[in-house]
């Protein structure tokens, strides 16, 4: 329930290509979702722009078809391997962010323990 609410506030950009908190790391299936999605999404409009504005200057049949097909497979291989930054750099940042909360954790653990325990001594 809290994650529904939490996906309402998220702008429609957002809840296509990064629909997460970025609070913890990102699973298996919630990193192929965003693949797919980037993979998809952008590359498709680019090679549909590209159709409209082929048609539109004229081009031959065989020459919109190679178009079409070099804008898909290349917005294909940008897209994806940005996704793959855009993961490893999320998942990165909440590795640090957690190691970071369990070195401060100790050092409070450790100043409590110097201090002769909760109500001093």
């Amino acid at each position: 329930m809290q994650e529904q609410r939490e996906h309402a506030r998220y702008s429609l950009f957002r809840r296509i290509f990064f629909p997460y908190s970025g609070g913890e790391a990102l699973t298996i299936k919630q990193s192929l979702r965003i693949i797919i999605a980037w993979i998809l999404v952008v590359p498709v409009s680019m090679t549909l722009l590209t159709l409209v504005l082929s048609l539109l200057l004229g081009f031959s049949p065989q020459h919109i078809i190679l178009l079409a097909l070099i804008t898909f497979l290349s917005g294909m291989m940008v897209f994806g391997l940005l996704s793959l930054v855009v993961i490893a750099t999320n998942n990165r940042a909440v590795r640090l962010r957690q190691e970071w909360q369990a070195r401060l954790r100790q050092r409070s653990q450790t100043a409590e323990e110097d201090r002769g325990g909760r109500y001093g001594s």
